[in-house]
């Protein structure tokens, strides 16, 4: 907070300033119809590593362009973003999550557009609570769980400048839409370092975490190919061969480029083709599709003959209790700590893309309306008589 208070006076104004430019630009568009989310306050811890405003995120920083929406989103959630080196972090729930010592880590800086967060969808998502309405923009009171999802997504690459795509998918005539997001993640790691695919009821809970973070946290080094998290541990979520191992989930996918990514994506690619993988024809168009087929057949087979049990560097499975599930469904084992998919509950997307801005909202209008001077007359102290309502008028 301290950090916050020594700011030149012109940014803190101005930082505050965004909410209600934000709003009333909203308001004067026509975009929003509805009702404003009423707000979940997230945990507030005032230390080094995390709170409400970070010590060291506000150095170097020129004013936003207000003309431009990133740059407004940026600038909004600028107080709030965890250093990509900070010690800890402490999430909703109020669990602790701990980097590695300060020399173990990956990321020091960030990456900004190496980083590419990934839409893929097949679906027309015209319709009035969609983002490709096509009679204009959806309301808030009637926008579809799918758009909730990937306009956070949307945010949470404004908010660290990150790269941002979607992709209207082709519909494929020998295999299950699905498919698509391991075709279209192979493409893009041609055109950045990171690649990280979310299916629309993938989310994260708390958006000031930068993805450089994370990766320092599952120490995800350049080694490996592509992290995703492992599904719940019961039936049906084990993989179909003599393993029995549990599944990976592929609704969210960390992928690094390189040639060895390559090689692998495109060999998942083509799993439905048995080109490399004999049996794995049946994943073109069963559950669990594209995710089985790598669970059954390319995590124990892929670049030279690798398995993930003799080469474990280059495969990454992330626990599910950190980057699968909601607390809804904590009974599975998986609470979504830094990255929540929705699977059980999809129709919450909207509830959680509300907390992801109203999380920024609410600490800057809280510290703009009732910590800053001008707004609040004290008058506890004060004994009156009768009517008496002050001893003299006050200052003006």
């Amino acid at each position: 907070m301290a950090a916050f208070q020594n700011m030149p006076q012109a940014w803190r104004r101005l930082i505050f300033l965004i909410p209600v430019l934000i709003i009333t630009l909203i308001l004067a568009s026509g975009l929003y119809t509805g009702s404003l989310p009423k707000p979940r306050m997230p945990k507030v811890v005032f230390d080094d590593s995390h709170g409400p405003f970070h010590s060291d995120c506000q150095a170097n920083h020129t004013p936003p362009n207000l003309d431009s929406l990133p740059d407004i989103i940026r600038a909004l959630w600028q107080p709030l973003i965890l250093p990509i080196t900070a010690p800890r972090f402490v999430t909703l729930d109020g669990t602790e999550k701990l980097l590695p010592p300060q020399n173990e880590l990956v990321h020091t800086k960030p990456m900004g557009k190496r980083i590419c967060i990934l839409d893929v969808d097949t679906r027309d998502l015209a319709g009035e609570g969609s983002i490709f309405y096509s009679e204009g923009v959806p309301p808030w009171d009637k926008l579809g769980s799918p758009s909730a999802g990937f306009l956070s997504h949307y945010l949470y690459a404004q908010i660290h400048g990150y790269s941002y795509k979607f992709i209207r998918a082709p519909q494929y005539a020998d295999r299950a839409p699905h498919w698509s997001k391991v075709i279209f993640t192979k493409e893009l790691l041609k055109e950045y370092d990171i690649v990280v695919m979310m299916d629309y009821d993938a989310m994260f809970p708390s958006p000031e975490v930068p993805l450089e973070w994370m990766l320092n946290y599952w120490k995800i080094d350049r080694d490996v190919i592509v992290a995703m998290a492992e599904d719940p541990a019961g039936e049906p979520n084990f993989d179909d061969s003599e393993k029995h191992k549990v599944n990976i989930n592929s609704g969210f996918i960390i992928a690094q480029a390189g040639e060895k990514s390559q090689r692998l994506f495109k060999d998942w690619a083509e799993c439905p083709s048995e080109v490399r993988y004999k049996g794995c024809a049946k994943w073109a168009q069963t559950l669990f599709h594209e995710q089985a087929a790598f669970s059954t057949h390319v995590r124990y087979d892929f670049l030279d003959g690798y398995s993930i049990e003799t080469h474990p560097q280059y495969i990454r499975m992330l626990p599910c209790q950190e980057a699968n599930g909601i607390p809804e469904v904590s009974g599975s084992g998986c609470v979504g700590h830094l990255v929540r998919h929705y699977w059980g509950r999809k129709g919450l997307t909207n509830r959680e893309f509300g907390h992801n801005v109203m999380a920024a909202l609410t600490p800057l209008l809280v510290q703009a309306a009732y910590k800053e001077p001008g707004h609040v007359e004290d008058l506890r102290s004060k004994v009156l008589k009768g009517a008496e309502v002050l001893d003299k008028p006050p200052a003006r």
